[in-house]
């Protein structure tokens, strides 16, 4: 790709030779003509100088001498680089010989169903959906255009998943959810799950993610969102719009977490916990009431991170002031004792 074309894609101003051909993003360990570099450290330029490389700058680094795309944010301009030099290659359209097939299926054109793929009764797949190998889809299932099941992925009965869905390998869509009443004798018995799944447009689910079906209703993911693996949603639990959620978090049933959120990972939400549009919760946090929007949270149970630091400052110079107290107190009976 010319240099100019790639400086268009990414939203950069380009300093250097328009015609230039890059073919790949590559590290700076190994740069070289014909790659281009994100460079987040200046301190990298003088190595990739003398490579021959083309760079990805921020707007304010120093000048180089290399042929130089600058934006605004270079972790967006790494993502836009890459699905322009790098897209995702879709495995051939067609219906593996060894897919079992329900009744009343619906497969769009250019769609590809791999090896050993289960799919059940009154299904409709999109235009352009990759189904890999060893993935189920039960009854009932309806999923988006350009949306891709990987390896071992199971959808369960009645879900919906919008277009341009990416779930990886493993994971589970539609497990039933967590739900029993205890009867005189304090036995658990299953409360029957038959809600459905909702995955918006664009909702991407990590590997190994579960996200159980409402007990009634929905169950629902907002557009855009993204689970990091090992993520579990309980049931019936909203979620909205461009939340983005790392690995291992756990959110208990009904819970609400609004537009925009980011949690870190290790995070766990109690039930019905409320958590507001562009709240922060950071790592190995405990959510055990409602966040406001817009709130910054930490710790367990979770409160203002502000706060939380100043605590975590304050612990770590606990056997200090300890041995203060201590040498205060002695100095007290001495004085009592005089």
């Amino acid at each position: 790709m010319r240099l100019d074309a790639l400086a268009q894609r990414v939203g950069g101003e380009l300093a250097g030779d328009p015609g230039l051909e890059v073919h790949q993003v590559a590290p700076p360990e190994d740069a070289r003509p014909g790659t281009i570099v994100v460079v987040t450290d200046p301190r990298r330029l003088r190595q990739i100088e003398a490579a021959g490389a083309a760079v990805i700058l921020p707007r304010d680094a120093p000048p180089t001498r290399l042929p130089a795309i600058r934006v605004a944010s270079v972790r967006l301009a790494l993502a836009l680089a890459l699905r322009a030099l790098a897209p995702r290659t879709a495995p051939p359209a067609g219906i593996h010989p060894t897919c079992v097939l329900g009744a009343r299926v619906t497969v769009g054109a250019e769609s590809s169903l791999g090896p050993y793929v289960v799919v059940g009764n009154d299904v409709t797949l999109g235009e352009r959906v990759q189904v890999h190998a060893h993935a189920v889809i039960e009854d009932d299932v309806q999923i988006g255009p350009d949306s891709i099941l990987h390896a071992q992925v199971t959808v369960r009965r009645g879900c919906r998943l919008g277009a341009r869905v990416v779930v990886q390998s493993g994971a589970v869509i539609g497990s039933d959810g967590f739900g029993y009443a205890q009867d005189a004798q304090r036995r658990h018995i299953h409360i029957p799950q038959i809600g459905r799944v909702v995955l918006e447009d664009d909702v991407e689910i990590g590997a190994n993610a579960t996200v159980d079906r409402a007990m009634l209703g929905v169950t629902r993911i907002g557009r855009g969102t993204k689970l990091d693996n090992l993520v579990h949603i309980a049931h019936n639990v909203q979620i909205g719009e461009d939340v983005a959620i790392a690995a291992a978090v756990f959110v208990a049933g009904s819970a609400r977490i609004g537009n925009r959120v980011l949690i870190g990972g290790w995070v766990g939400i109690r039930d019905h916990a409320v958590i507001g549009d562009d709240a922060i919760v950071h790592a190995d946090t405990g959510v055990s009431q409602d966040v406001a929007p817009g709130d910054v949270v930490a710790g367990h149970p979770a409160w203002p991170a502000k706060s939380q630091r100043r605590a975590e400052a304050a612990y770590r110079r606990l056997p200090e002031l300890v041995r203060g107290l201590r040498e205060l107190a002695r100095r007290l009976r001495r004085l009592e004792g005089g």
